[in-house]
């Protein structure tokens, strides 16, 4: 895995957002896994028993991404990078914010460029330690730490310098010390031999008491012969006073050798933390001006991170550049990720001109998730920051109305999101709303009928589903509708009877909703359907005699009165109709000659007066000579006549 997706992807412990638990619910229709609305809800998994730890840079666990899912490893769990809890609020705090155009930003953006820039140069050159440069880089770091978004990074990262440079400049003072002291050494060490070898008797000039030679009077040989022991002890207290002194600056030299390099490691271990933490805290502007400040500090060449070789941050560094970890692979960091940011934000630019926003927000999740800090990223403009702001609230919202089951509200928010950017797919969005639509409605159905069977236990497991499956189903509300005409059941089955009993069949029919329960029954079931069966029936053929009567003012009325006589005789429960009664009279009065025919026939023919009666049934056919009741008495009457029945 390359160094970059290691170290630079995310913040180290970063927490994943739990997302609502739903209710249980039947899901047959599997839920889309990926849209480009958004990434997926956060998956989290236990690290196997011979799954290795990430690796660890000063005792932290590195977060690891893969690409391929955008997803991040991190102590024992798998974390969406797009949807974790602290990227989405950083990158929603991003949105809000405006970019910062005034006087200090720009000057702020100008320094980091200029320090960049002489950096770099100063990387290929080799001015001496604590150089013109460096004054420069170290003067303008601080200038730069009285801008508050800078944090406070460019002043820690100066003072980090500066106690890197004390420690040098102190070691080179140590140094001059023990020159100086070694030069004093020698000399000692010169004045020792002679006086060494003027004991032993190997010659040389006598010694002066002060430890020199005296050229200019060499004295009488017998004065030299009386004082000679005398002369020889002298310089042996010399000789012995002068070991010590040799030895005292010695240890002073190994002292101060000692002091030197203990600073100067501890004082590169402390300059490379702070490079690791700029690096880590996605600072690469600060992070590669350190870096390359690095070897204008120490100038001992020695560039390795002081690192343990079996460390999991050693063995990080040698796995990502199969070399020894060095301040050089800090720097190769810091450049790629600002050329991987810069690059990301130079394609965000380019999709929003093309209203391709669904991929513009992935490359600015992106982009701020690794280089929030940066110069392109921080002064990005707050128009596109405003167009993408709109599209990441709706994919929010997909994400949120998907987990709440609102599948009405993720249709209509994903028809939105098409209208923002052509490109977006909304296929897998809207196929599995649909899906899941469909099983609610059919859990829904599926209840009624079971309400309507009378079984109340199938009609709850069933409307209890179609709730789980889609919470804000419409046709819900018809289901409780329902169940509060079961829940009043019995005063609406008495009701039911005392109508049946009054023979009330319209009023029933008018208001079968409410007494459709009453067909849990099986006592009253047949008669709640007759009765709803006869009066469809009795406004079926009221409203076809209508029709016929409006076609034909004379014939009309007369056939709709015959109709509606012969099914009162064959049926009297059409008599108790209020409707049927009043279209009877209604088509009576229409057709009056042909009604009066038939009723004076019938009473002519109920008194015996047969001519009488078979010339009204003779003129009630001329009336309407489609009338089965004429047809029927003139051919009686004639037979009784013709054949004395009578």
């Amino acid at each position: 895995m390359p160094l970059l997706s290691v170290l630079l992807t995310a913040q180290p412990g970063l927490a994943q957002e739990k997302a609502p638990t739903p209710a249980p619910a039947p899901a047959p229709t599997p839920a889309p896994a990926a849209t480009n609305a958004g990434p997926q809800a956060p998956a989290k998994s236990t690290r196997a028993e011979n799954e290795p730890k990430a690796p660890e840079l000063f005792g932290v666990e590195i977060p690891l991404l893969d690409p391929a899912s955008d997803t991040l490893s991190y102590n024992g769990g798998l974390f969406d990078v797009g949807n974790n809890a602290v990227v989405r609020a950083r990158f929603e705090k991003y949105l809000q914010q405006n970019p910062d155009e005034s006087k200090e930003a720009r000057a702020y953006r100008a320094k980091m460029e200029e320090l960049l820039d002489i950096t770099q140069r100063n990387a290929r050159s080799s001015s001496p330690v604590g150089g013109a440069n460096m004054v420069l880089i170290g003067r303008g770091l601080y200038e730069m730490d009285s801008y508050p978004p800078d944090g406070g990074q460019a002043g820690a990262l100066a003072s980090a310098m500066v106690s890197a440079l004390q420690v040098q400049f102190a070691n080179q003072k140590r140094d001059r010390e023990n020159d100086k002291l070694q030069r004093e050494i020698n000399q000692l060490v010169t004045d020792t031999n002679r006086l060494v070898n003027y004991n032993t008797g190997r010659g040389g000039r006598m010694p002066s008491a002060s430890g020199r030679g005296n050229s200019k009077n060499t004295g009488s040989k017998s004065s030299g012969q009386v004082s000679g022991g005398n002369v020889r002890n002298v310089h042996s207290v010399r000789i012995s006073h002068n070991t010590k002194t040799i030895a005292g600056k010695e240890a002073t030299q190994m002292k101060n050798d000692a002091e030197s390099s203990t600073a100067l490691a501890l004082a590169k271990v402390n300059y490379q933390s702070m490079l690791a933490a700029l690096l880590l805290s996605r600072r690469y502007d600060h992070a590669l001006i350190g870096a390359n400040s690095y070897r204008h500090i120490f100038r001992d060449g020695d560039t390795a991170l002081k690192l343990d070789k079996e460390s999991k941050a050693a063995q990080l560094f040698n796995n990502a550049t199969g070399m020894p970890p060095t301040v050089g692979s800090i720097a190769t960091a810091a450049s790629t990720a600002r050329r991987e940011v810069d690059q990301h934000m130079e394609a965000v630019a380019n999709l929003l001109k093309a209203n391709k926003l669904s991929d513009a927000t992935q490359h600015l999740i992106e982009a701020v998730a690794v280089g929030e800090y940066m110069i392109s990223v921080s002064s990005f403009p707050a128009e596109s920051r405003r167009r993408i702001a709109e599209y990441w609230g709706l994919r929010r919202r997909v994400l949120t109305s998907l987990n709440a089951r609102d599948y009405g509200t993720t249709e209509e928010i994903a028809r939105k999101m098409k209208s923002l950017d052509a490109d977006f797919d909304d296929a897998m969005i809207m196929s599995y709303c649909a899906a899941r639509k469909q099983q609610s409605d059919l859990a829904v159905r599926n209840a009624l009928k079971a309400l309507q069977a009378g079984n109340e236990e199938e009609f709850t497991r069933q409307i209890t589903e179609a709730g789980a499956i889609w919470p804000r189903n419409p046709r819900l509300e018809e289901g409780r509708a329902h169940l509060q005409k079961f829940d009043s059941y019995d005063p609406v089955k008495e009701e039911f009877r005392t109508l049946v009993s009054r023979k009330e069949f319209r009023t029933i029919f008018n208001e079968q909703s409410r007494f459709e329960v009453v067909a849990v029954d099986p006592e009253l079931k047949e008669q709640y359907r007759d009765i709803i069966t006869l009066i469809s029936t009795i406004d079926g053929l009221l409203n076809q005699l209508e029709v016929a009567a409006q076609q034909d003012r004379v014939m009309g009325p007369c056939m709709a009165y015959e109709m509606l006589l012969e099914k009162r005789e064959a049926d009297e429960r059409y008599a108790s109709d209020p409707l049927f009664s009043e279209a009877l009279n209604r088509y009576a009065l229409a057709a009056h000659d042909f009604v009066d025919a038939l009723n004076l026939a019938t009473d002519c023919e109920k008194r015996d007066e047969l001519g009488s009666a078979l010339a009204n049934y003779y003129r009630a056919q001329c009336i309407y000579p489609g009338s089965r009741l004429a047809r029927e008495g003139v051919e009686r009457l004639t037979r009784v006549i013709l054949e004395a029945e009578f």
